[in-house]
């Protein structure tokens, strides 16, 4: 084509016609991404805060050595109030370490934006595909 002549109007309709097809695909894939996003949102605030509640009981489990209740329990059955806070702390630790087990079961099988991922490599397939024809 000649710079100083008009495109021919069959080389503007494909021309128009793949400009809208790559809008309306990167509109679909920027719908996608959004809602996924909003999915992989709301899944990391459920495991954020399920490490603020396991790291809270840790640190609860460390501080509870609550005197009071250290004492009447050691005053009760005549042990040695460091047996009952070590038991007390413990109690916790062991509840911690559970959340925290949980939390890394719920990290390890978490996807996330796999819907978009799959369709990228469905996309990239097509696009292999349709090269070798």
């Amino acid at each position: 084509m000649n710079s100083g002549t008009p495109p021919a109007p069959e080389e503007r309709a494909s021309a128009t016609g793949l400009l809208r097809a790559v809008a309306l695909y990167i509109e679909a894939r920027g719908r996608l991404l959004h809602i996924e996003g909003q999915e992989a949102g709301g899944r990391l605030a459920n495991l954020s805060s399920m490490f603020m509640l396991a790291f809270a009981a840790l640190i609860i489990g460390w501080m509870l050595a609550a005197p009071a209740l250290v004492w009447i329990i050691a005053d009760f059955n005549g042990w040695h109030w460091t047996r009952v806070a070590l038991a007390g702390a413990g109690i916790h630790l062991f509840l911690g370490l559970l959340l925290l087990a949980g939390l890394k079961s719920r990290l390890r099988g978490m996807q996330l934006f796999e819907e978009s991922f799959n369709q990228l490599r469905r996309d990239r397939e097509w696009l292999a595909s349709n090269k070798h024809n």
